[in-house]
């Protein structure tokens, strides 16, 4: 056997076990709408990082701290959770924000086969979110994307239902989709 035939017949059986160890894929969830308003009017009612709540239905109240880039802000959920943000870009010629969550409190705990695993209130982790309106014909359109990894990090090939790679785009999906819809409302009466 040649050194490449050696090398190449060790390569394809590594590969397997290369790809498992890779871990979770990164995830990624867009959501965008159109809304009948300026998008400085758009822009003007979801820039300030400590006003979420007043357009989102899911967030009862937002604690802010600081100033445009590195701003931080609590906020706390209907249900009573709370999520820690930080503010990593704030551009108002462009009419984006750039935010990442940096903890948040847990909605409960499941048995991970035998091991207890805590479940975050939103199933996410190392999760950066963007938000920007644009001109859209006469009107806007918001787009917010995130991306994120699933919350379980455990050693189980199959993660528990409540924190696989569905459940945590499924969260964040429906978590854009209210807020924009909400936004819309508010903006079209």
């Amino acid at each position: 056997m040649t050194l490449f035939t050696r090398f190449l017949t060790l390569a394809i059986m590594f590969m397997p076990i290369l790809a498992h160890s890779h871990g979770a894929p990164r995830l990624k969830v867009e959501e965008t709408i159109t809304i009948n308003a300026a998008p400085a009017d758009v822009w003007n009612a979801i820039k300030s990082f400590d006003s979420i709540h007043a357009w989102h239905p899911a967030i009862e109240s937002t604690k802010a701290s600081g100033n445009e880039n590195g701003a931080t802000r609590t906020l706390t959920l209907s249900n009573g959770g709370t999520i820690e943000e930080s503010l990593k870009k704030l551009d108002n010629e462009k009419m984006m924000m750039n935010y990442q969550i940096t903890s948040m409190s847990n909605a409960g705990e499941i048995d991970d086969h035998g091991t207890p695993h805590e479940v975050p209130v939103v199933p996410v982790s190392k999760y950066k979110s963007w938000l920007s309106v644009k001109a859209d014909g006469e009107g806007s359109k918001v787009s917010w994307k995130g991306k994120f990894f699933r919350a379980y990090h455990g050693h189980e090939t199959i993660p528990p239902k409540e924190l696989d790679d569905n459940t945590a785009k499924s969260a964040i999906s429906g978590i854009y989709k209210a807020g924009l819809e909400s936004l819309k409302a508010q903006l079209e009466k």
